[in-house]
């Protein structure tokens, strides 16, 4: 039997979008903007983060066999496949050669500590790959500690170690996405794989399906080219569900994105995408997860080498999100990703401006953000410092998801504006150097966001930057201090061994973020105090309650809503609906939270 203590707010009539949170993961309300708050104690990189692999001295493999794909011969030599369980022991430090494939049914277990250096080949016979690959119903469990770190790293030697130098770890699961109705989607890259065809194919219809756990784990010089400009990612993702746990994790040196999502509800906290070569955080086909506390590091000399190709060209930036290629309407789901508190250094050092870059710079490097195909990406209470253009709504689908009068005026097909359907935040974020930016000014670019170059693309730029400056609860902190040393934070130098992101006494970054007017995010936070008492006012019924059908009404459409546990964890979430799909909920006391209309009640 399930019970519910509801907690009403305002109410807005909407469409119906419904996604899943894992049941440890707290949602953080916080009052600074960024990663981090400005407190030693409060520094959550310190103890397991690397700013310097590349000359750390790492102890040579004492097992060369345990994670050696290249010695299986059934089913295919190059891959060895898990079963059954599968214990590393950190007292080892592992060799990982060819495919290690975690199957269905099958489980890995790396525990603190644990060492693997990855050496990739791909002149052998068959190819060495090296990657760790958890198809849909394998699980794997990595858990490492803030003291003693899961390190996957190269196994060339300090110095001599490079992006590219190993394939990385992809995550595959039965979670939902939009790419129409296969749900046998192979992720990009492996179908070069001629001796597996079938690898790394993703989707399912449970959006609370569970991979497993990885906490406290660094990927080092990962990105491997399986095919000529088809590299994986650091950290992969294809339909990772919402009982999935992903926290603290840094992905440094790859040689493509650091993570990517495709499609999946899996919730992430605690992210270092550091040096990378194309995108920091790429989200497509649907994925619908919160993200919360990261940090993005660019460093001028790693970009994607394609940024110049006269097809297939890749620029390399913060944030990247899509829809699906097409951009289609014609979806079930739409990339609606949350990222809160993320600090995003650019590739121009502090105290430098934009044009004194090098060519290739200036032409590798672009924005902080990047939105097109029809996402409704939401980026909020965040940084973003350093670059050529701070966000670029690319083309007329994603421009119409930011429902301003003014920009949508000038699309192709308007189309009815709805209030907040598909709304696309940028919201509460501070900015900084955008005088030092891109310039002059140009008629799809200026300093501070960047339109595609369709018709009227002059009049976008005005009436995106006017959407990005707007005032208000929500408004964009812009240039508020200068772009110098001690101005913002204490040290976000790519070139330095010792960074701290931390702000400055007196920064912006200690104030301005705000969660309790964002009509999506102040449903997903819960602070338990007074939620006890019980008030006795009319309003419209939730039910069934108790539930028993595995569905809850709401009776009307809300913008957002939270389902906690009496500990306060976020245990599933939605937006736009006016229902929550429960059916995989446990019998127990659960406290809900959602828009209702103008006043706050609280019903046992």
């Amino acid at each position: 039997m399930k019970k519910f203590f509801p907690i009403i707010l305002g109410l807005t009539v909407l469409l119906v979008q419904t996604v899943s949170a894992q049941s440890d993961f707290k949602f953080v309300q916080t009052t600074f903007v960024g990663a981090l708050d400005t407190a030693s104690a409060d520094n959550w990189t310190t103890g397991w983060a690397n700013w310097d692999p590349k000359t750390t001295n790492y102890a040579a493999p004492t097992d060369t066999t345990t994670l050696n794909g290249m010695l299986a011969t059934l089913p295919v030599q190059g891959e060895a496949d898990i079963f059954g369980v599968v214990t590393l022991d950190a007292s080892k430090v592992y060799l990982l050669k060819g495919f290690v494939v975690v199957r269905a049914g099958g489980k890995l277990i790396i525990p603190a500590g644990t060492l693997i250096r990855a050496q990739a080949d791909l002149n052998a016979t068959p190819k060495n790959y090296a990657s760790i690959l958890v198809e849909r119903g394998g699980d794997i469990e990595i858990n490492g500690s803030s003291t003693s770190p899961v390190v996957i790293t190269s196994a060339q030697a300090a110095g001599s170690r490079e992006r590219g130098d190993w394939g990385g770890l992809v995550i595959a699961g039965f979670g939902t996405h939009n790419l129409y109705t296969n749900n046998n989607v192979q992720m990009e890259g492996f179908n070069g794989v001629g001796f597996d065809a079938n690898l790394a194919k993703f989707g399912g219809n449970d959006p609370a399906d569970n991979s497993g756990k990885v906490t406290y784990l660094r990927l080092e010089f990962s990105g491997l080219a399986f095919e000529p400009n088809r590299e994986i990612n650091g950290l992969t993702f294809g339909a990772v569900g919402s009982a999935t746990t992903i926290n603290h994790i840094q992905v440094s040196f790859c040689n493509d994105d650091s993570y990517e999502w495709f499609g999946g509800s899996v919730n992430c906290s605690h992210l270092i995408a550091y040096k990378g070569t194309d995108d920091d955080f790429d989200t497509d086909n649907g994925y619908s997860g919160l993200c919360q506390f990261g940090i993005g590091v660019r460093d001028s000399a790693y970009y994607d080498l394609s940024y110049l190709a006269p097809s297939g060209s890749s620029t390399s930036e913060g944030f990247e999100s899509d829809n699906e290629a097409s951009g289609t309407a014609a979806v079930t789901s739409y990339t609606s990703a949350i990222f809160s508190n993320f600090t995003m250094v650019g590739p121009v050092p502090v105290g430098m401006t934009w044009g004194q870059m090098g060519s290739v710079t200036r032409a590798a490097f672009r924005r902080g953000a990047r939105i097109r195909r029809n996402s409704s990406e939401r980026i909020v209470n965040s940084i973003f410092m350093g670059y050529r253009n701070f966000l670029m709504i690319d083309g007329d689908s994603a421009q119409r998801n930011t429902n301003w009068p003014s920009l949508r005026a000038l699309l192709s097909t308007t189309g009815p504006i709805d209030t907040a359907t598909k709304m696309l935040f940028y919201s509460n974020n501070l900015v900084i150097n955008t005088g030092a930016a891109f310039g002059p000014a140009s008629s799809t670019a200026n300093g501070l966001v960047e339109s595609s170059s369709a018709g009227n693309s002059a009049d976008r730029v005005a009436a995106l930057d006017a959407w990005v400056r707007q005032s208000g609860p929500l408004a964009n902190n812009i240039d508020p201090v200068a772009f110098t040393e001690g101005t913002l934070l204490i040290n976000p130098s790519a070139f330095s061994t010792t960074p701290d992101f931390r702000p400055v006494s007196g920064s912006p970054a200690l104030s301005g973020a705000n969660f309790k007017n964002n009509p999506i995010l102040r449903n997903l936070y819960l602070n338990l105090t007074g939620v006890d008492k019980e008030v006795s006012i009319e309003f419209a019924p939730i039910y069934p309650n108790p539930m028993t059908n595995g569905v809850l009404n709401f009776g009307r459409f809300v913008e957002s809503y939270g389902i906690f546990d009496v500990q306060g964890n976020l245990i599933t979430f939605g937006v736009d609906t006016d229902r929550a799909e429960l059916k995989n909920l446990a019998a127990g006391l659960y406290i809900i939270k959602l828009d209702g209309e103008a006043q706050r009640l609280i019903v046992k």
